[in-house]
């Protein structure tokens, strides 16, 4: 990545900048980088992520399937037939001690 760095009187700055006290009148030092658009990097290099609205992955978690998942079984000795109701009917039983 390039970077410039300068050091520059403040006061050349304060037509772009509102400046803090602090910085004003004196010699400071700008750092310049290039910010990086999502646009401009080319799709092959770009990672492929599904991408969600906060709404949409909390409608998502309301789903009877993931509330099941939420929380640890106790028991780790699981059938290997086991299914998705029969995990929920544990954390139901574990969870009103039924």
């Amino acid at each position: 990545m390039t970077a410039v760095r300068k050091i520059v009187d403040s006061n050349s700055l304060t037509g772009i900048f509102d400046l803090p006290i602090a910085l004003q009148n004196r010699k400071v030092e700008v750092v310049l980088f290039p910010v990086e658009e999502t646009d401009e990097i080319p799709a092959s290099t770009r990672q492929k992520t599904l991408r969600m609205t906060m709404a949409q992955v909390e409608e998502w978690a309301k789903a009877p399937e993931i509330q099941n998942l939420v929380g640890i079984l106790k028991g780790t000795d699981l059938p290997e037939n086991v299914n998705i109701h029969d995990i929920r009917g544990q954390r139901l039983a574990e969870k009103y001690n039924a």
